[in-house]
């Protein structure tokens, strides 16, 4: 264990450097951290590298108390739930450095262990943020008859939801971001066989709807409330689609 990370502080971490192991398989330089949480509520990591900067190649992983992972990091503007989800993490991007993050939720008294790996073939020096945020506050099942709502998946497992029941005309969804993103549109609390808009089928009749959900298709990956990422769009609007 390299210490504590309590939410609101930092801590630098000087992670040593991979080791190659034969077959193309790296060892990376790991350092653990203990998560504290002394108040429920929503926390971002991240790690930004001083070292190496943008060239840096870092994941970090999020357990539970149980050593369960909770969450991976992907890239600077994505997450997702397990391992195998994030062939990205080691792909540099060349822009403004944000770090490697991801998001969680828990509660006061429950602790987390955030696993933070190093994949370049040299040491690098981290700085490693845990910060309370206040999440999107779209999608708690308010009402939603026209114009246009903003909201973000924060979260692994995540689904917005809005009342559309006395919505008419026409929905579109813009979201240019790395998720899998989905609309679904239940006619009913029992309805099997939703209507599914996406980025690229994304325009429907709102009617006869009176349910909108929107998540990642699998429920394993999320963003951040910044574009390109976890933020999307609806309009619902009385001009048809094409």
């Amino acid at each position: 264990m390299s210490g504590d990370l309590p939410v609101g502080s930092y801590e630098i971490a000087t992670l040593p450097a991979a080791q190659e192991v034969g077959g193309g398989e790296l060892r990376p330089g790991v350092a653990v951290y203990r998560i504290p949480l002394s108040s429920g509520g929503a926390v971002r990591v991240s790690a930004v590298s001083t070292g190496l900067e943008l060239s840096a190649r870092l994941r970090l992983v999020l357990l539970d108390e149980r050593g369960v992972v909770q969450a991976v990091s992907v890239a600077r503007n994505w997450f997702a739930a397990r391992p195998e989800l994030t062939p990205l993490a080691l792909r540099p991007q060349v822009t403004t450095d944000p770090g490697f993050r991801l998001n969680f939720r828990g509660q006061a008294g429950q602790v987390f262990y955030l696993r933070v790996e190093n994949y370049a073939l040299a040491e690098d020096r981290v700085t490693l943020y845990a910060d309370p945020f206040t999440p999107n506050p779209s999608g708690r099942g308010e009402a939603f008859t026209s114009g246009t709502k903003v909201g973000a998946i924060e979260f692994v497992g995540e689904f917005d939801r809005y009342n559309v029941a006395s919505a008419t005309g026409y929905l579109r969804l813009t979201y240019p971001g790395p998720l899998d993103l989905v609309v679904l549109l239940y006619n009913g609390p029992s309805d099997p066989y939703p209507r599914t808009l996406d980025p690229v089928v994304n325009c429907a009749p709102i009617a006869p709807a009176t349910l909108l959900v929107v998540r990642d298709r699998g429920l394993s990956r999320a963003g951040f409330d910044e574009e390109g990422s976890g933020r999307y769009r609806l309009e619902i609007s009385g001009t048809p689609c094409p």
